[in-house]
């Protein structure tokens, strides 16, 4: 392993890892069921129980305004696409997203992050990454984006837990 591999390496796992300090300290353990369907406006995508288990509603970004989103919502989208980067990045098929269905908690999201704490540890990083992206790339670039992503959608469930908290003081 060349020292740039390991600094790259050492730097993509300390981001997700203070990622994933925040998800658990404010989201693991701490979103009930009635907490992840809340809906912040009547305008709302969430995941609604079916036959099939937890489907998810899919936002109509054609006509706006683009719905908001339940933290169920959330959770079901971070088990989406970071489940396809896992699989993508191990050569097999992604899932598409009408055929995802939520977990009905954190234990998706527990699931995957096992997943690709064993990718970020032993994958080459600058294997090129196809079907994830309009174009290929590098592993690396790839560990990057799951990072960014996880960490906005962190901030957007426990945004959506204070609007909540908000909405029923008083």
């Amino acid at each position: 392993m060349s020292h740039d591999t390991g600094d790259r390496r050492a730097l993509l796992t300390r981001q997700l890892d203070i990622a994933w300090r925040f998800a658990e300290a404010f989201v693991v353990d701490q979103i009930d069921e009635d907490l992840a369907l809340w809906e912040p406006s009547g305008n709302a995508c969430t995941v609604r129980r079916s036959d099939q288990g937890w489907v998810a509603d899919w936002p109509d970004e054609e006509n706006p305004p683009i719905p908001d989103v339940t933290i169920a919502w959330i959770l079901w989208h971070i088990e989406w696409w970071w489940a396809d980067a896992v699989a993508v990045v191990e050569e097999r098929p992604k899932t598409p997203p009408e055929e995802h269905r939520w977990s009905g908690g954190t234990d998706g999201i527990l699931a995957t992050k096992t997943a690709w704490d064993g990718i970020l540890a032993t994958a080459d990083l600058d294997h090129p990454v196809r079907g994830l992206m309009p174009e290929p790339q590098p592993l690396w670039f790839v560990a990057g984006w799951v990072n960014f992503e996880l960490t906005k959608n962190l901030a957007e469930i426990n945004h959506l837990k204070l609007l909540h908290a908000n909405a029923n003081r008083g």
